[in-house]
């Protein structure tokens, strides 16, 4: 069995404790597939961003992808300048490494 660093909700919860001091600018380049695959490894954006009115229903239908399945959560939700943003689920054995040195070179 693969042993992993992270468990998949340690990773959203320290990655969305940690972008919260960033800048919008560098907030919104996680919110792009190719940044977020340059630093994570993963295949979607790290996070979906969405206007901070849509309803429960409208959140619930954002963080699907077009199979109707799951792919970020609002669990760790946090709100800036009017969005809501929800995290990435997807993680895997092998974004580990990429997110152990990206949480160090931000601490």
């Amino acid at each position: 069995m693969n042993q992993r660093i992270y468990s998949n909700t340690e990773i959203q919860e320290k990655i969305s404790n940690a972008i919260k001091k960033f800048s919008d600018a560098e907030l919104d380049k996680f919110c792009k597939k190719t940044h977020s695959k340059s630093v994570f490894d993963i295949n979607m954006p790290l996070f979906l961003k969405v206007p901070e009115h849509f309803t429960d229903k409208e959140k619930t239908d954002a963080v699907k992808d077009g199979k109707g399945v799951n792919r970020w959560t609002w669990d760790f939700e946090f709100k800036r300048n009017g969005f809501s943003y929800a995290i990435n689920t997807q993680w895997y054995a092998r974004n580990d490494s990429y997110v152990q040195r990206w949480l160090q070179s931000v601490a």
